[in-house]
């Protein structure tokens, strides 16, 4: 019996001030596949995606042109695509995202013709000062030198991709922005109370059709400890995502794929309690395909549910106009940079879970194991608040019996030190 070969949905891009790609999932491989049509004409690049759809029908694979000038003469829109197809391509979704965007504004600053012109000392510094200054930001205003010193790494990042092909001879040196050492989060652990008043204006941006399936799943992080695309793909049943095992275990373990996992490592961890209560709330009849299903919002506006499965991005949204309706303010803005204020997200109830945990008496070294942070020193970065004031508690109860308990014969030299009484004192 033969099955159907799925043929992947191929969709035009618009890259800005950039030919029009045409992009598709590759069925094997799960990546995705970008392709230059050299054009910027609509019609012209209607046509390649037709025949391009016609080669995948028959089964022909296809991927970019080769070919053209390569070194630092090369054009720079043709390095961006090599770029893109060769080293990005194989990046995370959220990876991908940020290096295409940070890419089109060094562009739009300083609009090379050429590979040689971008990887100029010149090109580089006028770049870092421009971002400093704010230049193609969002509200115009100046951007923090860390902000800065990320987008530059993500320029330099693809600029030495291209000295390892052999295209320039070197990335030249400019003098980096200085940044002091954060210890503090972007935003902050939410308590019980905070949590409380989300849930309570769910309906109020959801709508009350499908609120609960939006409780359920503020719930899910609030238990889990998980990240938000993490806790979107958590399976009942299915092994490509990430799944809780209760059989064959003495406690339930979470069994997370390398595909799901920063480190691109398979990895099973211990299932908490808090989440594994919440999951076993749900009927067995229920327990198929994902765990956490939230509602198309399409409902409140009028229009028909949508039958897509929400997106994490879209999702994170909502979750952050929940925050916003609960009037949670997890960091209070910057005038100088126009950072704005910041309400309760997705991730500020991940860092609410590990900073339970760590107040449960939870080892550090267990958290950051739930956590999955890369080293334990990540751990105590984020989540140092609470630390510093179990530390202050302890310290204060150890040295409580010292400050009260003063030996007669020091307090006998103090009050000799003490100057004589006048009549004017009081």
């Amino acid at each position: 019996m033969s099955t159907k070969r799925r043929v992947p949905k191929v969709r035009l891009s618009h890259p800005n001030k950039r030919p029009i790609q045409l992009r598709y999932v590759c069925p094997v491989e799960g990546r995705e596949i970008r392709i230059s049509t050299g054009t910027r004409d609509e019609a012209e690049a209607e046509e390649q995606k037709r025949e391009l759809e016609a080669k995948l029908l028959l089964g022909i694979e296809s991927a970019p042109k080769r070919g053209g000038i390569v070194g630092p003469n090369m054009r720079w829109e043709e390095f961006r695509e090599r770029y893109e197809f060769q080293h990005v391509v194989h990046m995370r979704e959220r990876s991908q995202k940020a290096s295409d965007s940070r890419l089109d504004i060094a562009t739009r600053i300083i609009k090379p013709r050429t590979l040689g012109v971008m990887a100029s000392r010149e090109a580089l510094t006028e770049v870092q000062s421009q971002l400093l200054a704010g230049a193609e930001s969002r509200r115009g205003k100046p951007r923090s030198k860390h902000t800065v010193k990320t987008m530059m790494a993500t320029i330099l990042a693809a600029l030495h991709w291209g000295e390892s092909q052999g295209w320039i001879e070197a990335v030249p040196k400019i003098q980096r922005v200085k940044t002091s050492k954060l210890r503090s989060m972007k935003g902050r652990p939410i308590a019980g109370e905070e949590f409380d008043r989300m849930v309570s204006k769910v309906s109020t941006i959801t709508g009350a059709k499908v609120a609960e399936s939006w409780r359920f799943l503020l719930r899910g992080l609030w238990e889990s400890g998980l990240r938000l695309d993490e806790l979107l793909s958590l399976s009942w049943d299915d092994e490509n995502g990430i799944m809780p095992v209760w059989k064959g275990q003495r406690f339930p373990v979470l069994n997370i794929p390398a595909s799901q996992q920063k480190n691109d490592t398979e990895e099973s961890i211990p299932l908490l309690p808090w989440l594994d209560a919440l999951l076993q709330s749900v009927p067995e009849a229920d327990r198929t395909g994902y765990i956490f299903q939230p509602g198309s919002l399409q409902g409140k506006v009028g229009r028909p549910d949508s039958t897509r499965r929400i997106s994490v991005e879209w999702c994170g949204k909502v979750i952050v106009k929940i925050g916003k309706a609960a009037n949670i303010v997890v960091h209070p803005g910057d005038k100088k940079t126009g950072r704005l204020q910041k309400f309760a997200s997705a991730h500020d109830l991940r860092r609410s879970c590990a900073e339970r945990l760590i107040d449960a008496g939870v080892p550090e070294r267990i958290v950051q194991r739930i956590m999955r942070h890369a080293t334990f020193e990540t751990t105590r970065k984020y989540y140092s608040g609470g630390t510093v004031q179990r530390e202050a508690a302890l310290l204060h109860e150890k040295t409580a019996s010292k400050r009260t308990q003063v030996h007669p014969e020091v307090r006998q030299a103090d009050d000799s030190r003490k100057p004589p009484e006048t009549k004017h004192a009081r």
